[in-house]
């Protein structure tokens, strides 16, 4: 695995979330490249090598190439749309030109003082449902929840909120395998990564859609009664 950035997870997580992962990975074999991209590839009309940065030369069978996305905004631009990271709308779907509305990945909306996008299945899902009420007159703002999901190996990562702008992290280790981070700007919780971690999960998310920070000490604390804090 070739990550070109200084370590894997960086753009969407904590360095010890990052950490967990590489230790799972390195644990079922995989070579992990990090501060190393990728240069050129080579072979005759099939690819049989990868020539990385650092010099390195590595034979290969086949490469899976994740370098990322840029939202589609072709239509939008000729439509004299205005953009910001995407589709510009606000929080209720609108963009700049009237009886225009966007909804989904390429659409970028207000949250909590930013202008974000949200690329996931929930979050299509729920903006397009608020969008179509307000094409017909609701007049609802769309509140994201944002919350993710991924299966490695044995491990399921569920992450809820977003940690844009955090400034500290508490960990919650269980064991080894099962473990939450949760960060905060100051006192304020903005988001949990939870590996194995279900309960964990499903608290923090509750929390933060209810705009409750417990202190970081309580959640550190393993003898925390974690329910006890949505009544807090």
């Amino acid at each position: 695995l070739v990550e070109m950035a200084d370590r894997i997870l960086q753009r969407v997580a904590s360095a010890e979330t990052a950490d967990y992962f590489r230790k799972l990975h390195t644990g079922h074999g995989v070579d992990i490249r990090e501060g190393t991209g990728l240069d050129r590839l080579t072979g005759d009309n099939t690819v049989s090598g990868a020539a990385l940065s650092d010099g390195t030369e590595l034979d290969v069978d086949f490469v899976v190439v994740g370098v990322g996305i840029t939202p589609g905004t072709e239509l939008a631009e000729k439509a004299g749309v205005a953009l910001d990271n995407g589709v510009a709308t606000d929080a209720k779907g609108q963009t700049s030109v009237a009886n225009v509305w966007a909804a989904g990945d390429c659409a970028s909306f207000p949250y909590r003082g930013e202008t974000i996008r949200l690329e996931s299945v929930p979050n299509a899902i729920d903006q397009a449902d608020i969008v179509a009420q307000n094409i017909l007159g609701a007049d609802r703002d769309y509140v994201a929840k944002p919350w993710f999901w991924s299966d490695q190996y044995d491990v399921k990562l569920q992450i809820a909120g977003l940690n844009i702008g955090y400034d500290h992290v508490v960990t919650r280790k269980t064991d080894e395998t099962s473990q939450s981070i949760w960060y905060y700007r100051g006192d304020a919780l903005l988001a949990v990564d939870a590996m194995n971690a279900p309960r964990d999960y499903m608290i923090g998310k509750r929390l933060i859609e209810a705009g409750k920070s417990p202190s970081a000490e309580a959640i550190a604390d393993l003898s925390t009664d974690m329910k006890a804090l949505l009544k807090a």
